[in-house]
């Protein structure tokens, strides 16, 4: 299987975490999303080619779209599918 790259929201803790987890351990990239970075630590410190973290307010629209523009340009610059 080839390796993807993943969007989520709510990174830190819950489905959003474990799935994370799950994802990384086989080898996929993940841009996750968290308010407190700090939270995901362990996983960038474990996962440092695979794993980014954006902090975000779901609330905040302009943020949003900053935040999936500058992720979309980074997967389309590393060449990743």
């Amino acid at each position: 299987m080839s390796q993807r790259t993943w969007f989520i929201t709510g990174v830190s803790s819950g489905f959003g975490r474990h799935m994370t987890e799950q994802l990384l351990a086989r080898g996929d990239k993940v841009i996750g999303t968290v308010r407190d970075t700090g939270k995901t630590a362990d996983l960038a410190q474990r996962y440092p080619e695979l794993f980014r973290v954006e902090v975000l307010d779901e609330t905040d629209m302009v943020a949003i779209r900053q935040v999936v523009d500058r992720s979309f340009a980074q997967v389309r610059w590393a060449g990743s599918t």
